[in-house]
């Protein structure tokens, strides 16, 4: 099916040419064919023309970091620091006990929330409790099916637990092993079929957190990452927490033992990347590894700011992603792409280092995409050759009056003005409806599976637990390394 989209506003992310007027964008099975005033389509039967007369035509927004299934215990907390909150989190979905179907639909639930805030492609790193199961999977990969968007499934890996190691007297080669969780077959069997149909979706091997998997588990990914020729996904150093018991454990900086196992590549992007230090820096950019900035997350969770321009100045491609629907609260890309440029005023002094807005949004559309290997080169930006991944914006009362596109993406948008969305040359989003997804009827299936979770978060917040005391001393042990004080939450 070709598609003509017709006086179009193209935002190119290009520094001297931020905007072209007048465009005309030829899509043919699902690629952009042509750019340019006037495209000859002789020979190419347009069957959908888009007049976009006053619209803003931009690339799809990429979100390179989220948990899907997390939207179900959307905004159950708050005033609780990341391992803390984790443990109520992985508890609760103990608890519930997700069937496939719950899982699927809470899915397809944040991917419709994606596309209507105008993100075409998102990575999810997949937990699930007890496991994973080529069902559940499965689920996560139909619900990127049913609703269209372009999707990266990242099954979550672990065989260990970093908090145990961290606090064992000798470090660990005293540390008992969690029993591992069988991942191989599962992932392969599932990479496998999805590699027999013609889907513009993917998977990606997705170690929890470097800490919480042994040396043997990191080669094992690495080696099946090569031979399968697959990205690697990571949550790295998050928490000053995490900055602190990683020189507990490797007696030196966490990169610097990753680099020493051959860990770091430019397979591997590395979600969070909040405690890194000068060293580690320089060994995330000479591997060629991308940093994917959770900013909305990493302030709920007080886990810190990321040392983005200092990223950027030392060459490591530095993405966006959203975290979950209940560290974000939300799934916009939008969002991430502001508070990423103001959270830059924070932390550096010299306006030359911050983050600007066409920075920003470069982060959110190609810089993201550059995050995973499968998708280089491919989408983020307006350029014959690459998908069809395109978003079309009415501008509503927030962008008006609309003097500086870039600026007023970044600063202004929220998501309102999203009227088409268009994955792999297909229009999912049409007047701001869904075309492939009945909205009421997946709001009426989600709704029941919250309630059950939320009830069991209810239950479970009022019964002490000993972990989250463990959690606040070994806080204090971090923030006393440093020589700051130790008044924090309590909570």
């Amino acid at each position: 099916m070709a598609i003509l989209l017709e006086n179009a506003s193209v935002v190119t992310l290009n520094a001297t040419k931020p905007i072209l007027e007048a465009r005309q964008i030829l899509i043919d099975d699902g690629t952009i064919a042509q750019v340019g005033r006037k495209i000859h389509t002789e020979g190419t039967p347009i069957t959908k023309r888009i007049d976009c007369s006053g619209m803003i035509v931009m690339p799809g927004l990429v979100n390179a970091h989220c948990h899907l299934t997390e939207i179900l215990q959307k905004s159950f907390r708050d005033n609780m620091r990341m391992e803390i909150w984790r443990g109520y989190r992985a508890t609760t979905e103990d608890l519930a006990k997700l069937t496939a179907a719950e899982i699927g639909t809470a899915a397809e639930l944040a991917c419709s929330e994606m596309l209507k805030n105008g993100v075409t492609a998102v990575v999810d790193h997949f937990s699930t409790r007890p496991g994973l199961s080529v069902d559940k999977m499965e689920a996560v990969l139909g619900a990127f099916e049913k609703t269209g968007i372009r999707g990266m499934l990242v099954p979550s890996l672990r065989d260990q637990d970093f908090i145990r190691l961290a606090t064992q007297s000798n470090g660990r080669k005293s540390a008992k092993q969690t029993a591992p969780e069988p991942w191989r077959e599962e992932v392969l069997t599932v990479l496998a079929r999805l590699r027999r149909t013609r889907s513009h979706c993917g998977m990606m091997l997705g170690p929890s957190s470097p800490m919480n998997c042994s040396d043997a588990l990191l080669r094992e990914v690495v080696n099946v990452a090569e031979q399968f020729d697959l990205g690697i996904h990571t949550h790295l150093l998050e928490t000053r927490l995490q900055s602190w018991a990683a020189h507990q454990i490797y007696k030196k900086p966490l990169c610097v033992h990753l680099a020493r196992i051959g860990f770091l590549s430019s397979r591997l992007s590395t979600a969070h990347s909040v405690w890194l230090d000068d060293r580690e820096i320089d060994l995330l950019a000479s591997s060629g590894a991308s940093a994917v900035h959770n900013p909305a997350s990493n302030l709920k969770l007080g886990s810190g700011i990321a040392p983005v321009a200092k990223l950027k100045s030392r060459g490591v491609n530095v993405a966006l992603g959203t975290d979950g629907g209940d560290t974000s609260d939300s799934y916009s890309i939008f969002e991430q792409m502001r508070l990423a440029a103001y959270l830059s005023r924070v932390v550096a002094e010299d306006p030359t280092n911050w983050i600007t807005a066409a920075e920003a949004l470069r982060m959110g559309t190609v810089n993201s995409a550059q995050a995973v290997p499968a998708w280089r080169g491919k989408i983020g930006m307006i350029r014959s050759g690459y998908c069809a991944d395109l978003i079309l914006l009415k501008p509503s009362l927030r962008l008006r009056p609309l003097r500086d596109v870039v600026h007023q993406l970044v600063f202004c948008e929220g998501g309102q003005s999203v009227h088409t969305v268009i994955v792999a040359g297909k229009v999912v989003v049409e007047g701001g409806d869904f075309t492939q997804v009945d909205e009421n009827s997946l709001i009426r299936r989600v709704e029941p599976i919250s309630r059950k979770m939320h009830r069991l978060y209810s239950r479970i917040k009022k019964v002490p637990d000993r972990s989250q005391k463990i959690t606040r001393e070994l806080y204090k042990k971090a923030l006393a390394a440093k020589g700051l004080p130790v008044r924090f939450l309590t909570k």
